[in-house]
């Protein structure tokens, strides 16, 4: 459950928000089995609190009475579930190249995915997501808010600090975007971030523990403590791509040894043109063949180490992959890199440590997009099953 933290002298308000919080998140873990007894019973508040609290939720279009459950003795009673047919959230992915943007209910269902192939430069990609909202998020639409995963270090307040790799620096996304779609609420998050909590989404338990690491141009890492996201106080957390793993080449971000001078996807890839790729996976032995191999095995080595590292400091034994590399197509040659080292560096004490890509694969951030839109609209973590009737998303 998403922990918020309440003054001990709260004012009745704030009690009151806490506990539609509890409530709200008991019927979504209940999954339509719960009756309000239940509710009152997992949550521990008085029985006519619930009550009063449920009848709220319904007005507000965010629970429905799902049916009686005729198998329980005595009176039937009447079980609870997520109304899914009121508010929808956007979510929406700023990618290199492209912006995804997805409209999805409360509980996953995907109505309309979009994709669009845009130039990185911020006059070219906030003009884009503005249209992008006028047709997934026209007045009548009921979006209630948008979630928008970007890369780079992200501020609570929606503003994008630094985005090396773009050339951004202290950019007001949240509100820029929230302007041009007629004040909806706007919620930013970091990219790895994003597909981090997009795990959770689509775990049973809200209070899921989620280590990510994100590879694409740059390279990234999402932390989900037991259902809550660690940034850190300056928001920095994850910014792994530049810690210095002792090699000798400079950096675009200046400095010298940084993991992504031979980790990121670029980097990975070299001069190895699309033909170079295709004789080395055919198992080609020529001498560009054999540099790519070289610069995946040695991509595998530099992240199983990081990996390793991240198991020791936060006792984790399974690692999801996410970014661009889960489409690419040295993608599942890097995984296979990264657990053959990762095979060679089991700690005492430890399980073996694995690595694979996550659940949604492209679609992961835009779904982690909706559910940190979710959360800080409904201070809940609400488990998400997207059916992705988009595998055929409309590209524009």
């Amino acid at each position: 459950m998403t922990q918020l933290r309440f003054d001990e002298r709260g004012t009745k308000e704030s009690l009151r928000a806490r506990n539609d919080v509890v409530v709200l998140q008991a019927i979504a873990v209940g999954a339509g089995k719960y009756a309000r007894t239940d509710v009152a019973r997992e949550t521990g508040l008085p029985g006519a609190t619930v009550s009063e609290i449920v009848t709220s939720l319904i007005e507000r279009g965010l629970v429905r009475e799902a049916g009686r459950d005729a198998t329980h003795r005595g009176k039937p009673r009447v079980l609870l579930e997520l109304d899914d047919s009121h508010h929808r959230m956007v979510g929406v992915h700023i990618g290199p190249g492209r912006v995804q943007a997805s409209v999805m209910t409360l509980t996953g269902h995907v109505e309309e995915s979009v994709t669009v192939d845009v130039h990185p430069a911020l006059d070219e990609v906030l003009p884009v997501m503005a249209d992008l909202m006028e047709r997934l998020a026209p007045p009548d639409a009921n979006v209630a808010a948008v979630g928008v995963a970007a890369p780079g270090i992200v501020g609570d307040d929606g503003v994008i600090r630094e985005a090396v790799n773009y050339g951004w620096r202290m950019v007001p996304v949240g509100r820029e975007l929230s302007q041009r779609c007629r004040g909806l609420p706007v919620h930013v998050i970091n990219d790895a971030n994003a597909v981090a909590l997009s795990e959770v989404a689509l775990s049973a338990s809200p209070e899921h523990t989620v280590a990510l690491l994100w590879i694409g141009t740059g390279i990234g890492a999402g932390v989900v403590l037991d259902g809550r996201i660690y940034r850190g106080p300056g928001f920095r957390s994850g910014e792994i791509g530049h810690v210095d793993m002792g090699v000798s080449l400079r950096c675009r971000c200046g400095l010298v040894g940084c993991l992504e001078t031979v980790a990121a996807l670029p980097s990975i890839r070299g001069d190895a043109t699309p033909e170079v790729v295709e004789r080395w996976q055919a198992g080609g032995d020529d001498h560009a063949c054999r540099a790519l191999g070289e610069r995946i095995g040695r991509a595998g080595r530099e992240f199983a180490r990081l990996l390793s590292m991240m198991a020791g400091t936060l006792d984790v034994t399974e690692f999801v992959v996410g970014g661009p590399v889960v489409t690419d197509p040295l993608g599942p040659a890097v995984l296979r890199a990264v657990n053959d080292a990762l095979a060679l560096r089991v700690m005492s004490g430890f399980s073996p440590l694995t690595a694979r890509f996550s659940t949604l694969g492209a679609h992961s951030a835009v779904v982690g997009a909706v559910a940190h839109a979710i959360r800080q609209e409904l201070g809940v973590v609400l488990t998400m099953v997207p059916a992705w009737d988009a595998g055929r998303p409309v590209r524009c």
